[in-house]
């Protein structure tokens, strides 16, 4: 009986580790996202509106919602959404299996967002000597020097930005012994959330960014984007057709 128990713990152990080498390999294999892809995208200003649409529409493709579409200054943000990991074999999101095993060792998730600005722009070198302005209240003359990209006129370029965020549990004590022994110590709270601060109030931290994610992304856009002016291309064609068959006189 101890020899049939030991034969059947055995093999279940030889068969769940056959299973865990697969998913590796196929992890390593069919990563979703890689390093073959354009860092940037240049693009004419009569294209930006189809560029705009297209970061939308790539960013409702991978769950992630806009929470922010600013047309004029050109910034789209999205929603988070959590990253894949090893107990999710249906989820191809990763970079490979470093990244699925870090995503299932630790609570990550993925923030997108896209800027469009003029080519080779440049924000301001912040030096740490001069007084920090803060944001530009809307209609001064520093808001109003800044160039609107539904009128501007010229070469643009957009930049993907993905940034991988970890959740943190505040006061947790691990034990080295056991996760049974792990223990979380009591934080006061505020009474109000503006505990005299200007610290973001979340449990998330930017850890990161994601670079083989930005350049997939931006394969995607390319792809959307030369498909919205194909179909453009086809829809004025059919119309310049029509029109010319509605005036051909008729015999």
């Amino acid at each position: 009986m101890l020899r049939r128990f030991l034969h059947h713990a055995l093999g279940q152990r030889t068969r769940i580790a056959h299973a865990v080498a697969i998913a590796s390999a196929l992890l390593v294999l069919c990563g979703c996202n890689s390093m073959n892809g354009e860092a940037s995208m240049q693009l004419n200003s009569n294209e930006y509106g189809r560029a705009f649409d297209a970061c939308i529409q790539e960013g409702r493709a991978q769950s992630m919602a806009p929470a922010l579409a600013d047309r004029s200054n050109g910034l789209i943000e999205t929603e988070p959404r959590n990253m894949g990991s090893l107990i999710e074999p249906w989820r191809w999101d990763t970079s490979g299996a470093q990244q699925s095993l870090e995503s299932t060792l630790q609570f990550e998730r993925r923030r997108m967002r896209f800027i469009f600005v003029p080519v080779d722009f440049e924000p301001e070198a912040i030096d740490g000597k001069n007084s920090f302005q803060g944001a530009s209240l809307p209609g001064s003359p520093s808001d109003t020097a800044r160039f609107d990209l539904e009128t501007y006129q010229g070469l643009l370029e957009l930049r993907t930005r993905v940034f991988i965020e970890r959740g943190f549990t505040p006061g947790i004590r691990n034990s080295t012994w056991s996760a049974q022994l792990i223990t979380i110590s009591t934080i006061p709270t505020p009474i109000s959330k503006y505990d005299g601060t200007d610290r973001t109030p979340t449990l998330w931290t930017p850890v990161g960014r994601d670079e083989a994610a930005e350049r997939t992304m931006m394969a995607h856009i390319r792809l959307l984007l030369d498909q919205s002016i194909k179909e453009s291309a086809r829809e004025a064609a059919a119309t310049a057709t029509s029109s010319q068959q509605v005036s051909a006189p008729s015999s």
